[in-house]
């Protein structure tokens, strides 16, 4: 569903492009150690209402939550680009993480409802997750060209519009439902699995991302700028493995051994590898993990009732929020031994591993969709 496609592309853009003009804030609003909140801040409220976010969207109707998230995500991008101190641009951005929450799983149970057969939902789901993996690979360079040629506030003037974009087309109706006990739902199967392996594909991917930048930095030498593009091939990967995804058979395990393979290769080589290898290594990370996202997302959506979409879609993302935070706070502490790069990646092997062990349990009961 274009709404939610575009909804999701969004949010990531708008993560990327303030990393890329935050220099320009600093410099602009004279902040200090406090600057780092304009990121922090955002994503911990993003991270922490995204379940009872999903949970509110389903009592109020996922349609109403997306409107109302969307419409806040908007107003706040207005405040943050005309705010003249920091104080005004960490509470504006503090409000947006919050809206993003609400847009998140909304948009997720907008799709849902919207692709009722379970084949053509795997393959939005695909296409939803590559609209997100687009923005991740456009969203430093865009920011960094909005900065340039407009100042900084201009990264978040553009999200006013793509965000009233959203709301062109027609949304499929999502009717409230009443509040009532979950009986044991969210510790069904398939939602335990897709929330572990949700947690353990933002734990490898995002894991190996900060250890790789420190690596080729601080071990080889390596310009900021030079370890911008190493990531470029494996990011630009995810894309086409995102759309791949709905038409294979079994792509979750497939997706987690590309990663384990990746991740083993990275602990094996090393700080002694050379700038290819490290390349070519990333590069079946970035193909798993586009494989797993959209076969973790359909899972859980499959195991939930259609009346409940918004509370999974908000499980599996906070669970995947946790396992981005988990990962540099854990391997940051690893890196100051010795062989911290090889326990780093090894770890991260060893997670999704994990994560793979519990691809065997019983398939979703898909919950009929009206």
């Amino acid at each position: 569903m274009f709404a939610a496609a575009l909804s999701f592309f969004l949010i990531t853009l708008n993560a990327s492009m303030v990393t890329t003009a935050l220099p320009a804030i600093g410099r602009d609003l004279g902040a200090g150690p406090t600057l780092a909140w304009v990121l922090t801040g955002y994503s911990l409220v993003f991270a922490v209402c995204l379940h009872p976010a999903g949970a509110w969207a389903d009592r109020i109707g996922a349609r109403r939550a997306f409107t109302l998230g969307i419409t806040v995500f908007a107003t706040t991008s207005a405040i943050c680009a005309i705010a003249g101190d920091l104080a005004v641009l960490l509470a504006a951005r503090a409000i947006q993480g919050a809206a993003a929450a609400a847009v998140l799983p909304a948009g997720l149970a907008l799709l849902s409802a919207a692709h009722p057969d379970p084949a053509d939902r795997s393959k939005a789901v695909g296409r939803w997750a590559a609209a997100g993996a687009i923005a991740l690979v456009l969203g430093s360079p865009l920011g960094g060209a909005i900065t340039t040629l407009a100042g900084w506030p201009g990264t978040f003037w553009l999200n006013v519009p793509v965000a009233l974009l959203t709301l062109v087309p027609r949304l499929p109706s999502t009717p409230p439902q009443p509040r009532r006990r979950l009986d044991g739902l969210l510790r069904t199967p398939p939602v335990l699995v897709s929330s572990a392996t949700g947690f353990a594909l933002n734990f490898a991917s995002y894991g190996a991302i900060f250890v790789v930048t420190l690596m080729l930095q601080q071990d080889l030498g390596q310009s900021a700028w030079t370890t911008g593009l190493v990531f470029v091939p494996m990011t630009l990967l995810i894309i086409p493995a995102n759309l791949l995804a709905g038409h294979l058979r079994r792509p979750l395990p497939l997706g987690l051994l590309l990663m384990i393979a990746g991740l083993t290769g990275l602990a094996i080589t090393g700080t002694e590898a050379t700038l290819w290898q490290v390349i070519a290594w990333l590069l079946p990370i970035g193909a798993g993990a586009g494989l797993v996202a959209p076969a973790v997302t359909t899972m859980m959506l499959d195991g939930m009732p259609p009346d409940r979409s918004g509370l999974g879609a908000g499980l599996l993302n906070a669970s995947r929020q946790f396992g981005s935070g988990a990962a540099p706070a854990i391997f940051g502490a690893l890196l100051s031994t010795s062989i911290g790069f090889r326990l780093s990646t090894g770890l991260a092997a060893v997670v999704v591993a994990a994560s793979l062990s519990l691809t065997g349990v019983p398939r979703p009961t898909r919950h009929p969709r009206s």
